[in-house]
């Protein structure tokens, strides 16, 4: 068997592909759950919705809640990426309950996708600026 048949030929049954789960959160559009945008997260932000402006926006987005498993120490952080990016993450008790809604809903390891909306990110006409935001549309831990 040459080289390229060796490569080619691999029996790939029975391995991981290493993609996870992904489940749809839908919650009741009130988009009531803040995540940690701290300031290394703001140019990706202002990145994603251009130029600030005099008004605060409001972008809507798709967010993905990934859990962090590589960090033994903090193992229930939960990051938000948005168009692939990070850009926060959930504080740590409202991690623990994500975590317990994707028990709840049989898929533990699952990467959450919802609705996202991104705010603020005005600047005044002196000069100051306002933090971007983000806000998720999750459902309760009980739906």
């Amino acid at each position: 068997m040459s080289l390229f048949t060796n490569l080619f030929s691999l029996n790939m049954q029975g391995k991981s592909s290493g993609k996870k789960e992904t489940i749809v959160l839908v919650g009741a559009a009130k988009f009531e759950q803040e995540a940690v945008v701290d300031d290394r997260y703001q140019g990706i932000l202002e990145s994603m919705c251009g130029p600030r402006k005099p008004r605060s926006l409001n972008r809507f987005e798709t967010a993905r809640l990934v859990l962090e498993e590589r960090n033994p120490q903090a193992k229930n952080i939960v990051h938000i990426e948005i168009r692939g990016k990070q850009v926060g993450y959930l504080q740590p008790e409202d991690a623990v309950l994500y975590r317990r809604l994707l028990i709840a809903r049989d898929m533990p390891n699952a990467t959450g996708e919802c609705q996202a909306v991104i705010r603020g990110g005005w600047v005044s006409s002196d000069g100051r600026t306002g933090p971007y935001e983000v806000w998720l549309d999750l459902p309760s831990v009980n739906q």
